[in-house]
């Protein structure tokens, strides 16, 4: 386990590019009066500086641009072989903005965008359109698959925006994925027993090392904690665990230290997990050459990395073993290849 070369946080969006379709949409017009210093460009389209040759992934990781576009096309896509659907009878992620604030070296969004700027496309009622006709029946949406929805919360008011819709359609469940602590931005709506906060929590160690610009495990553990008192229904994802010379200490004591502060029984469910990508990501990740999670070994099965099967079991068995000791089978959900 290696330090990468990050030494201090992201400098955040001192440039607004604007699409000249959306300078007079609502939400465009309040994140510039957030953003009062920052210099503004007009642009035609997004693509012109997200997808713009010869970029350089880290050098904007450590100076953020943001852009403000107009979302064509779908919002909506199925959810992916990577993730849980919690067997809801419909499983869709939303795709409302294309980057993170936060810098994970083993993020697939490194191998799948062009660029470290974050693009957000503020036509959100577009994306409540398109999920409409799907409300008939029992439908899952993960609103924070492509991003940390919750971490650019006080910027974007979209996860406020999404709990308001789903108050109004009784088939609709939201998962809100973050490693974020910024539970402040809750605090004022009533919690809806159909949406579930999932916060992934990784030890402090693995945080230092791979987890850039993110709140700490204790910040993060504190949200949860404060999470519940308000009512939310919360799950904790301890996934993707990165295989490393301490595993079989760190990752342990992590799930110790998690029920030490959080009773077992207030969670919905802990998700267990190892690292994976599909293969084309890993190979664009690579070229990079940021961290060395990028250049394990990995085994590959239908166009999907992640470690071989021996330490994959290795790590499920040492998770779940520890986990068992807090909760019940049914209440621990594992990701575990198809073979």
């Amino acid at each position: 386990m290696k330090n990468s070369s990050h030494t201090s946080p992201p400098k955040l969006f001192s440039h607004l590019y604007i699409e000249r379709s959306v300078l007079d949409h609502p939400q465009t017009q309040m994140i510039r009066a957030k953003f009062g210093e920052s210099q503004v460009i007009v642009i035609d389209h997004y693509k012109e500086v997200f997808n713009r040759p010869s970029q350089s992934f880290a050098a904007q990781s450590r100076s953020k641009k943001l852009i403000l576009a107009r979302k064509e096309g779908k919002f909506l896509h199925e959810g992916s072989q990577y993730s849980d659907g919690f067997d809801h009878k419909q499983f869709f992620y939303a795709s409302s903005v294309m980057g993170c604030l936060y810098d994970c070296d083993y993020c697939y969004l490194q191998g799948l965008y062009p660029s470290a700027n974050t693009v957000l496309f503020v036509n959100l009622e577009e994306a409540f359109v398109q999920l409409l006709p799907y409300l008939g029946e029992d439908t899952l949406v993960a609103t924070s698959y492509d991003t940390d929805t919750l971490a650019i919360e006080s910027l974007t008011h979209q996860t406020r925006e999404w709990l308001a819709f789903a108050e109004d359609h009784k088939h609709l469940h939201l998962e809100i994925r973050t490693k974020s602590a910024n539970i402040k931005s809750l605090k004022s709506i009533a919690p809806n027993p159909r949406v579930t906060l999932a916060w992934t929590l990784s030890p402090q160690e693995i945080i230092d090392v791979y987890e850039h610009a993110t709140p700490s495990f204790e910040k993060r553990l504190s949200a949860v904690e404060e999470a519940i008192a308000l009512g939310w229904k919360v799950r904790l994802c301890v996934d993707p665990v990165i295989y490393t010379e301490h595993f079989d200490s760190l990752y342990p004591k992590l799930i110790d230290q998690i029920f030490e502060t959080i009773d077992p029984n207030a969670i919905e469910h802990l998700t267990l997990g190892s690292f994976r990508m599909s293969q084309n990501h890993l190979r664009a990740l690579k070229k990079l050459r940021r961290s060395d999670v990028a250049f394990y070994p990995y085994a590959v099965r239908d166009e999907m990395v992640t470690y071989p099967e021996r330490i994959e079991n290795t790590i499920l068995e040492t998770l779940l073993s520890k986990a068992l000791v807090y909760l019940p089978q049914e209440r621990i959900r594992t990701w575990q290849r198809q073979l």
